[in-house]
This record gives structure tokens, C-alpha cells and sequence, in this order.
């Protein structure tokens, strides 16, 4: 692995590996983006490259560009001889910028190419999804109204997609489980496991109203609502689909059980892909989205 800093006055780029103590790159699915925490030796009035507000951090592995990001964040002290910096990809844009704009019998592959042109901002690939959408935004943030478009394809053909940005730019796919998801199990690359169960953001109960408040249809089932009725009520309008809606708000809204791991460092383990664990000992056993990784790079060791 291999890191390099791009300098934004003048535009040299240096090799920093040899000087980077540590650094972690991480990812969530609530965010778009990707950012890279860096310590690297500083040493007042020394010729040693330092990031700067505004510099390019890249990180190279496997012959290829795994991070690009931009330094928005540093700390020194006057007395520290490590300099920390936090860089963001390019996705950050995505969340630091709003759109407004309205949409009539647009795709979500087609909003997402038109607000992400709007600044300039790289889509490496997209789904065909040919769902036809009417949607207006009034200053918000991006990345969110490119999650809202996907999200509102995904209550219409029951695909589930993983949004994040690359090196190439951003990347919407297919969340798949195939041959290729890596599978986790003790007594290999696996390390420790620690299993959440968390019953506290529940929806069992989803009540249907029209515009004028009248109550329509009821969705839930008493199974689910074992832990008490935690209900939400959504509104039929016009042009939504608000069972397909109410359907969703009880998929997502299910209890839901989060496994945390530490297993030995792999690139391919990262927010929107799969993985199968297999862990004996507590009977962990099953196929799992990956919501939020972090790699480390510490004292030439890596892990997950």
C-alpha cells in the first residue's frame, strides 16, 4: 500500500508512505463519500512534505487508485512531531452542495447524471432502471435527493442499491449476494465477532390516510408486534405509491440485528458488498450487508 501527496499550489506529488505512522480509510452507507485519516512525522522548518488544506491524498494498492481525496481537516501541536489530517473523496461534494430542481417523468440514473453534472462531479456507473419518477427538490443537499431517487426505484422493483463514491466517480449497484461475497469464519480471517440486536427504531404498523385525512388501510401483522404497535402513518397523494411506500417503511423498519467484526485486512471489504460469516462458537451464522467498514494500516499491519 502506497501513499502520495498531491500538493494544490503547485501541483508535485510525493510518495508520504515512509512517513505516514498510521492511517485508516473508512465508509458508511449514511454517507456518500469516503475519507482517509492520516498521522504523519512533522517536524517545524524541515523540507518534509506536509498536507495542507486543499492538497490531493492518494492511496494505491493492488496496482490500482483505492482512495483520492482532498485534505479538509488537519491538527498540529506546537510541541507534536505527528501532524493528523482527515481527507474526504470527492463525494463530499455531493453533501456539501444543495440542488433545486424539478423532475417529470424522469429515471433515477437520469437525476443522478443530470445532479451530479450540474457541479461537475464524476458517475462511474449506474443501474438501468427505466422507472419513471416526478420529483421536486427545493434546496437539498445532493446526496440526498440522489438517495431519495433510489430509494423511491427500490419501492417499485424491490431492487436494493448501495451508493458510494470511487476514484472513478460515483458508483450506484445492485446490493447482490454471489460466489464472489467473501466469507468470513473463525479459525481463519475472522477475529471477533459482537452481535447487536436492536429493537428501538421498530415500524410494525404503517396506517394509510387520503389528502383530506380520511383513513384508508391498515398494513402491519400481529407477529411483529410482539414488542408493542409502533405505528407510522404516510398520505395518499396523487402520484404516489404509497403502498409500495408503507411496504417499505415495515422492511426497513423490522428489528434489526447488526454484527460487528474484526477479521484480518481485506481490500474488498468495503460499505454496500456482501459477506457470509460463519462463526460456530456463537452460532453466527448467515449472509450480511456491509454497512460501515474501517481498514487500518498500523505498525506494517492491516486490518478490517
Amino acid at each position: 500500500m502506497k501513499l502520495y501527496l498531491t500538493k494544490h499550489r503547485n501541483g508535485t506529488t510525493q510518495e508520504i508512505t515512509d512517513l505516514a505512522a498510521s492511517w485508516t480509510w473508512s465508509g458508511d452507507k449514511a454517507s456518500i463519500c469516503r475519507q482517509l485519516d492520516l498521522e504523519i512525522a512533522f517536524l517545524e522548518g524541515s523540507d518534509l512534505p506536509v498536507p495542507e488544506i486543499g492538497d490531493l491524498v492518494t492511496m494505491v494498492g493492488d496496482g490500482s487508485r483505492l482512495f483520492a481525496g482532498v485534505v479538509l481537516r488537519r491538527t498540529a501541536g506546537s510541541e507534536d512531531t505527528i501532524l493528523s489530517a482527515t481527507c474526504f473523496d470527492y463525494g463530499i461534494y455531493l453533501q456539501k452542495n444543495d440542488c433545486t430542481a424539478k423532475f417529470t417523468g424522469a429515471t433515477p440514473e437520469e437525476i443522478t447524471w443530470s445532479l451530479c453534472g450540474e457541479k461537475g462531479i464524476p458517475v462511474a456507473s449506474l443501474p438501468t432502471t427505466g422507472i419513471s419518477l416526478r420529483r421536486k427538490f427545493s434546496s437539498v443537499k445532493i446526496n440526498q435527493a440522489i438517495v431519495t431517487v433510489w430509494s423511491l426505484a427500490a419501492e417499485k422493483n424491490g431492487t436494493q442499491y448501495a451508493i458510494r463514491y470511487t476514484p472513478e466517480g460515483l458508483l450506484v449497484k445492485e446490493r447482490t449476494v454471489s460466489a464472489s461475497s467473501l466469507v468470513l469464519k473463525a479459525a481463519g480471517n475472522l477475529m471477533d465477532a459482537t452481535t447487536t440486536e436492536d429493537a428501538t427504531n421498530v415500524v410494525n404498523s404503517v396506517a394509510i390516510y387520503d389528502k383530506n385525512g380520511n383513513f384508508l388501510r391498515l398494513l402491519g401483522d400481529a407477529a411483529s408486534q410482539l414488542v408493542g404497535v409502533m405505528e407510522t402513518h404516510v398520505t395518499q397523494n396523487d402520484h404516489s405509491d404509497t403502498i409500495n411506500q408503507a411496504k417499505r417503511l415495515l422492511e426497513d423498519g423490522k428489528q434489526q440485528r447488526t454484527v460487528t467484526v474484526h477479521v484480518l485486512g481485506d481490500l474488498s471489504l468495503i460499505t454496500g458488498e456482501t459477506v457470509v460469516v460463519r462463526e460456530h462458537k456463537t452460532g453466527l451464522e448467515g449472509i450480511f450487508w456491509i454497512d460501515a467498514d474501517v481498514h487500518t494500516w498500523k505498525n506494517h499491519n492491516y486490518d478490517t
